[in-house]
């Protein structure tokens, strides 16, 4: 015997096995009397034994048929039961599930949204980890990275959960000592600030004006990896800055930072990535809806 024999050939068996009939196994399993002879008839060739003592009017199990339904009966439980905690995997969400997300964006607006999220689903354990740099999500572990802007993964599914674009910025301070360009090539003679993206290229802007795409190449006397260092200098009137709406958007409000170039803009919508389908997690599915539902009724524009 080198394969298992198919399950539809086990369930006619126990079937006709508990009801002593073929007949009567038929009507149960809502199929012919001559279907459940055939399958009974392969799986005694597959298992090379006969399974039943036949009559003229009833059928019973030999000694082999005895232990072979034994067997047959605890196998089909633990299919039923595996069916049902795969459904109850896709209904009730439950269990761990890590999220990774860059640390600005993550404590800013994903840390608040996972507190609801944990006090609606108590069964459900969220890990939020803050990195900003690149993840592999398969090799790192990662059920669902949330990623501001850069091309997607083919290997991954990738859902957009919220619109966002980054835009240039600088204070008011800064303005009116240095003036304010009108210009994308007069960036060049500008002190800009530098922010190392999980998917901005070092010192290069790529900036939109309605469908045209521009690059600009830089020299920043400032660089960090970190959105909220870059923030503060452009707040203390360093520079020029290419940071996301949703970071700046309240500054900007208050007055305390000033849109630059308003006609150019680069693209960074939100996105959560993972491997496999929603369909087959409840908790996945749960947390990519809540997290869709909640940043796209966000106070602040993304």
């Amino acid at each position: 015997m080198n394969h298992f024999p198919p399950l539809n050939d086990i369930q006619a068996f126990v079937m006709a096995a508990r009801q002593q009939s073929f007949s009567l196994a038929a009507d149960r399993l809502n199929v012919s009397p001559a279907y459940i002879s055939k399958r009974i008839g392969l799986l005694e060739k597959h298992l090379s034994v006969r399974l039943f003592i036949r009559a003229a009017r009833q059928v019973t199990l030999s000694p082999e048929g005895k232990v072979a339904l034994l067997w047959s009966e605890q196998l089909l439980e633990t299919m039923e039961r595996m069916q049902a905690e795969i459904n109850n995997e896709q209904l009730i969400p439950k269990g761990k599930l890590r999220i990774v997300t860059s640390t600005g964006f993550g404590s800013h607006f994903i840390a608040p949204i996972i507190s609801q999220i944990s006090h609606q689903y108590p069964k459900l354990s969220i890990d939020l980890e803050l990195l900003d740099r690149p993840v592999d999500l398969i090799s790192e572990g990662f059920d669902i990275e949330l990623r501001v802007g850069g091309e997607l993964p083919q290997q991954m599914i990738a859902k957009r959960l919220a619109t966002n674009q980054r835009i240039l910025c600088a204070s008011p301070a800064y303005l009116q000592s240095q003036g304010t360009p009108t210009q994308l090539a007069e960036l060049n003679h500008h002190r800009c600030i530098g922010i190392r993206e999980r998917d901005q290229t070092d010192g290069l802007w790529h900036l939109n004006s309605g469908t045209k795409q521009t690059s600009i190449q830089l020299t920043a006397p400032l660089t960090t990896n970190n959105g909220s260092v870059a923030k503060q200098w452009c707040l203390d009137g360093q520079g020029i800055m290419l940071r996301s709406i949703w970071n700046v958007q309240q500054e900007i409000n208050a007055g305390q930072l000033v849109r630059v170039l308003p006609q150019y803009a680069q693209p960074a919508d939100v996105y959560a990535l993972y491997p496999s389908r929603l369909e087959t997690s409840a908790k996945l599915k749960v947390v990519v809806s809540k997290l869709e539902q909640a940043l796209n009724q966000s106070a602040v524009t993304i």
